[in-house]
């Protein structure tokens, strides 16, 4: 049982959110934890790194077993190939940890992050004109 109200926030958020939110939130959360690898690399902790690393190498597994390529076609396909490159860059940068890597893996993270959010914008507005037409 969760007794902490920003874990319970935290687990009702989650459960409630959008195909479209969550996939946000990965990325959120793929993105904050790459700057704490970061800033674990620049103290030279390379546990916190090791650990932040493996986070987002978490995350950007996740959305590779979630990644829909009969349904996403050439669009999955590319993404796949995106997300391969991004982790083979994160193992790079935690055997050498590399916080030049870890900039590199942070840019994609955070072009990945505004291209989905400007398309869920596009879904949602979408959505609501069939909404009114409706």
């Amino acid at each position: 049982m969760i007794n902490n109200p920003y874990q319970k926030y935290q687990n009702q958020s989650v459960q409630t959110a959008t195909p479209e939110r969550l996939l946000l939130m990965l990325f959120e959360g793929a993105i904050r934890f790459c700057k704490e690898a970061m800033i674990g690399v620049d103290q030279n902790n390379f546990q916190l790194a090791n650990e932040k690393n493996i986070r987002v190498q978490n995350i950007i597994n996740e959305l590779i077993v979630t990644l829909d390529r009969e349904k996403g076609g050439e669009v999955a396909v590319n993404l796949l190939s995106i997300y391969n490159y991004i982790n083979q860059r994160l193992i790079e940068a935690n055997l050498k940890k590399d916080k030049t890597i870890l900039e590199e893996v942070l840019s994609h993270l955070t072009e990945l992050h505004q291209a989905f959010n400007e398309a869920a914008q596009v879904v949602r507005a979408q959505s609501g004109r069939t909404g009114d037409q409706a």
